[in-house]
């Protein structure tokens, strides 16, 4: 009877232990792994979309005043820019704004700066329209400025990137053009 018992007692053996364990660690390791990829690209989102958040203003900021530029007549904002809506220096755009001033775009130590001073008095306002947090680089300016036989735009195309941490970084490439209203 006892060696009934014996025999018909079926119970766990140490390989099949084994391989309970290592399946469910199998199990276990796949799913932490894809958690960690999703809460990854879930920063790498809100990186982007905060990169692209601090770049709104200063687009805004840019793209109304470059679209409301004025034809410059004789030197009141320099010579390179009589006769014309914008001008081109290097990676500088200068053009009169609306309300008569005269306005400079450039990239400065990794932001973008801006520059404003009443016509024929230089250097003017001095200041950035990008936030600490953002930093710029590879700014170009494309200027189409043939008054009087199309409209005058202006292409901007910059590499913007995230400070911080790598976590948090971002790097993106924005390009943009804004044509001018001005008519003759």
């Amino acid at each position: 009877m006892l060696n009934k018992i014996i025999k018909n007692n079926f119970g766990t053996t140490l390989l099949e232990m084994l391989v309970a364990v290592a399946l469910f660690s199998v199990t276990i390791l796949a799913a932490t792994e894809i958690f960690q990829m999703v809460v990854e690209g879930q920063r790498s989102a809100v990186a982007a979309q905060n990169t692209q958040e601090n770049m709104r203003y200063a687009l805004e900021v840019m793209s109304k005043e470059i679209r409301m530029a004025q034809k410059s007549i004789g030197n009141e904002c320099g010579p390179q820019l009589n006769g014309k809506v914008y001008n081109l220096q290097g990676s500088r755009l200068q053009f009169k704004n609306i309300y008569g001033e005269c306005v400079e775009y450039q990239e400065q130590s990794l932001r973008f700066q801006i520059k404003r001073y009443p016509a024929g008095n230089p250097p003017g306002l001095t200041d950035y329209i990008t936030p600490d947090e953002i930093e710029v680089s590879n700014l170009k300016f494309i200027v189409n400025d043939n008054v009087g036989s199309i409209q005058s735009s202006v292409t901007v195309k910059m590499d913007i990137e995230a400070v911080g941490k790598a976590l948090h970084k971002s790097k993106i490439k924005i390009q943009t053009t804004i044509s001018s209203r001005y008519y003759e």
